[in-house]
C-alpha cells in the first residue's frame, strides 16, 4: 500500500504542478505506475481543477486507472513551505498524496485507508508536521 522510496518530507516545490509531479513520481519510484500516469494528475489538475484538496492543508492527485496504474500504492510529500492550489476553504496545501490505483474498487479500498488513519486527530497533526520520513511511513502503513 505504501513503500518507503515513495515518502518525501520537505519537498521544496514552487508550484501545485510541481507538487503533484513529485507525489506521481514517488509512485513512479515505487514501481505503481508510469510516467504517462504522473502526467496524467498533472493534467487533470488543469483539466479539473484542484477538487483532490480534500481537507484544509491535505491534496489527494490521482489519475484514472487506465492512464497507467500498474498497483494500489500511496505516497506522500509533504511540502517545505505550503502551496495555494486554488480551493480557498482548503489552501494552502502543505502535503500531496499521490494515488495510483488499478481499479475502481482499488481506489476505494485506498481512500478508506487514508481516512480511517487520519481520522484520529494525532494522525493528522503527524502527517501535516513531521519532518520524518520513518515516522509518515509507519503511520500510513498501519493495517488497523
Amino acid at each position: 500500500m505504501i513503500e518507503s522510496q515513495s515518502i518525501n518530507v520537505d519537498y521544496p516545490a514552487r508550484s501545485p504542478e510541481e507538487a503533484i509531479r513529485e507525489a506521481g513520481n514517488a509512485l513512479c519510484r515505487a514501481g505503481a505506475c508510469s510516467p504517462q500516469y504522473v502526467q496524467a494528475m498533472v493534467d487533470s489538475y488543469h483539466e479539473l481543477g484542484p477538487y483532490f484538496v480534500i481537507a484544509p492543508g491535505l491534496a489527494l492527485a490521482h489519475a484514472r486507472p487506465e492512464q497507467g496504474a500498474i498497483k494500489a500504492q500511496i505516497s506522500a510529500v509533504r511540502l517545505r513551505g505550503p502551496l495555494a492550489f486554488g480551493l480557498v476553504e482548503n489552501d494552502p496545501v502543505q502535503v500531496v498524496l499521490g494515488l495510483s490505483a488499478t481499479s475502481s474498487d482499488a481506489h476505494i479500498h485506498l481512500i478508506q485507508h487514508i481516512v480511517t488513519v487520519l481520522s484520529d486527530e494525532n494522525n493528522l497533526h503527524t502527517l501535516m508536521h513531521s519532518h520524518d520520513p520513518e515516522q509518515l511511513y509507519r503511520l500510513l502503513a498501519r493495517t488497523s
